[in-house]
């Protein structure tokens, strides 16, 4: 008996730390499940929204408004995506707005637009925040996007073209573009001389694209708050008695007639008139 007692004292000692782990363990557990710093999870993340929508007009407006790059917070632009909201719901969208995605967001909520368009139906996309061209194509920038030469900007950025063609696949009878992207933006300047605007941005006839300024330039006062751009986006839609889609296309048909008169009348602008 007594060889066996510092056996039994090593075993008992064993056994009593392999059981104080369990219980430290259990209530571990317990605690991670009742940290009352923790925020509930009351409902999915907006893009899950999307296929639970059953509606002919469904629109998705992204607001990149807040760049860590940029040296402001760009109110107008999520000033501008609420106001233009507003005017959708009152002409009968179902209307989803995402604010400072990142490229995973912004792709992931177009996706599922694409997904919860119904055949015949209108969907309209709204972008506000930073657009850059690069190789005749045109790029939302998302918020996370680390840009230090041009063909990052391929790389981070979404590609409108792109994005517009997945919804023409998508059996919508009527797209709408809107892309509120001319401006002056903190990565141009890191491997241009100026910003070059939008490139011309190419879509089937039942896309309609409606940009803040003409293609190759910028606006001068995109940060003005109201935001002028939206703010007349809203005044020429009015009532709801007017369909948005028929005021869309005649906006944009002028657009398009005022953009060839400035081609052959106005002299392009020096690069140092861009700066």
């Amino acid at each position: 008996m007594s060889r066996m007692g510092p056996f039994r004292i090593m075993v008992t000692a064993a056994l009593f730390g392999l059981l104080s782990t369990s219980l430290v363990s259990i209530g571990l557990v317990k605690a991670a499940h009742s940290f009352p710093h923790r925020a509930a999870v009351t409902s999915p993340p907006v893009a899950d929204r999307f296929p639970a929508l059953r509606s002919n007009h469904l629109a998705l407006l992204i607001a990149n408004s807040n760049y860590p790059d940029a040296d402001t917070v760009m109110a107008d632009v999520s000033a501008g995506a609420d106001a233009l909201a507003n005017v959708l719901r009152n002409h009968g969208f179902l209307v989803i707005v995402v604010r400072d995605a990142t490229r995973a967001g912004m792709t992931e909520a177009v996706d599922r637009l694409n997904a919860a368009a119904r055949p015949g139906s209108v969907v309209l996309v709204y972008f506000g925040g930073f657009g850059v061209q690069s190789e005749g194509q045109n790029y939302m920038i998302p918020v996370d996007a680390k840009i230090w030469q041009e063909r990052d900007v391929r790389r981070y950025g979404v590609n409108i073209e792109r994005a517009l063609s997945d919804l023409s696949a998508s059996g919508a009878r009527i797209r709408i573009a809107i892309v509120d992207a001319s401006r002056r933006n903190p990565y141009e300047r890191r491997f241009r001389n100026y910003s070059h605007g939008l490139a011309p941005i190419d879509a089937d006839s039942d896309t309609i694209v409606i940009t803040s300024t003409s293609p190759e330039r910028v606006v001068d006062d995109a940060d003005a708050s109201p935001n002028r751009f939206v703010s007349g986006l809203g005044a020429e839609l009015g009532p709801p008695s007017r369909s948005v889609e028929e005021v869309f296309a005649k906006r944009a048909a002028a657009g398009e007639r005022s953009r060839r008169e400035q081609q052959y009348s106005v002299p392009a602008m020096e690069p140092s008139e861009k700066s």
